[in-house]
């Protein structure tokens, strides 16, 4: 994070880290936040409704691609389950568009395409921001864990406060220090400096404690693995792998002299995990007991439904999707089983091209414009897709994803506009010695 402090970027830098909290919907269970969330939700819908319309105006009205589409899943994200849900359990559409609310916080990855593409914030401003969500979370995190007892907040809500295996714990949203892990992770697999893999350590103690910990290890696990292999040799990789598998022996080691009871409580979760997802039989993990339930309840309204989906049941309509479900049911918990429930197929289907961009971008950015902070928006974006299988994240959380995309695609359309004028007055110039494949038009832009 080291850099001339300019006070020039600061104003820029603070509004998007509060556009970025609030759109993450970082704070929206903690005590008293509430209604601020839904005031930020409001904000986002004017923003959508007459800031972006203005400043598409005065930029001359050119649409990309990728705006298209956000406009366009915006739309199907809120009409789609709300839909879906009357036809099926006839809920009234208005309970069915303000369970859907949340999906208008997509107006800050819009708006941040734009601003990028305007030059109004730059790569260093979103990296810096990147690193202060991600070390002040931590930060906080951290020290509500060490000084604050969790079920002295119970009453708050699940949303906050979760028993996790009988146990309360905090319920926090851990997406900016997970780009930060990677970002140092990936930082020092391409520089091998132990100072980078020092802080990602670090970081990784925020989100370890979280009750969806397996699958993030597992996700992690796999993305460090897949980027070693592509930065190094065959022998390099295989001696990283030692040296990784050396060091979590050891690891493990030491947490077991400190803390024997708590490994062999996390050794369980995962023992039981794997054992219910390959056996499908219940185990003595209750959330992994919860998931198997969850998903026998929705297989029938797939089979239903399955290309458009059952919609989102409203936690205010006949007493939520407990009760019309008749067992409990949320959506987010069984990842693709949950978005096939709430969206079908071809619901599930747009919402995953959401990638397409960011392959798009990748395949675009040359191996000399790359960076830490490239390095660590694939790595995200790449996490969120794996992260997606048992948690949907793209679809039930698309603002994330899209923010971390709409960093990814800025540039690269703006290096794609720029190539094509450049290509454009060589063609007005020698119009017979360049094909027209030559010209870029098949990329994502106008």
């Amino acid at each position: 994070m080291s850099g001339e402090f300019n006070s020039r970027s600061l104003a820029p830098r603070i509004l998007l880290a509060i556009a970025a909290l609030m759109s993450f919907r970082t704070f929206e269970y903690f005590p008293g936040m509430q209604y601020i969330q839904e005031a930020w939700v409001g904000l986002s819908l004017a923003a959508i409704v007459f800031v972006y319309p203005t400043w598409k105006i005065a930029s001359g009205l050119r649409f990309t691609s990728f705006e298209i589409y956000v406009l366009f899943l915006t739309l199907l994200d809120l009409l789609l389950p709300a839909w879906a849900a009357a036809r099926e359990f006839g809920q009234p559409l208005l309970y069915g568009l303000l369970t859907q609310r949340h999906v208008l916080l997509i107006a800050t990855p819009l708006l941040l395409f734009l601003a990028i593409r305007s030059r109004l914030l730059t790569p260093r401003d979103i990296e810096v921001v990147l690193l202060w969500l991600a070390w002040g979370t931590w930060l906080l995190y951290t020290l509500m864990r060490l000084l604050l007892n969790p079920e002295n907040f119970e009453s708050t809500g699940v949303g906050f406060v979760s028993g996790v295996n009988g146990k309360p714990s905090f319920v926090l949203s851990s997406y900016f220090i997970t780009f930060g892990l990677l970002y140092y992770a990936l930082l020092g697999i391409r520089r091998r400096r132990s100072k980078y893999y020092i802080a990602a350590a670090v970081l990784l103690v925020g989100v370890i404690g979280s009750a969806d910990a397996r699958s993030f290890l597992v996700c992690v696990a796999g993305i460090l693995l897949y980027f070693v292999y592509r930065w190094r040799s065959v022998g390099q990789f295989i001696a990283g792998v030692g040296k990784a598998c050396a060091v979590a022996v050891v690891v493990l080691g030491l947490v077991y002299v400190v803390n024997p009871v708590f490994l062999s409580e996390r050794v369980g979760l995962f023992s039981d995990a794997f054992r219910v997802v390959l056996t499908g039989t219940a185990g003595e993990d209750y959330a992994a007991n919860a998931r198997l339930f969850e998903v026998a309840t929705a297989l029938p309204y797939i089979q239903k439904h399955p290309l458009l989906g059952n919609g989102e049941i409203s936690h205010q309509w006949q007493g939520g999707a407990q009760d019309v479900l008749g067992s409990y049911f949320y959506a987010g918990d069984v990842g693709i089983i949950g978005a096939l429930f709430s969206v079908g197929a071809i619901g599930l289907l747009i919402f995953a091209y959401q990638y397409r961009f960011a392959l798009w971008a990748a395949r675009r950015l040359p191996e000399a414009g790359r960076n830490q902070l490239s390095d660590g928006v694939f790595g995200f974006l790449l996490y969120s897709a794996l992260i997606s299988l048992p948690q949907a994240l793209c679809v039930f959380d698309p603002e994330v994803t899209l923010f971390f995309i709409a960093i990814a695609v800025g540039p690269a359309c703006e290096g794609i506009r720029v190539r094509r004028s450049v290509m454009q007055s060589a063609t007005a110039i020698a119009p017979s010695t360049i094909r027209p494949e030559q010209s870029g038009s098949g990329g994502h832009d106008e």
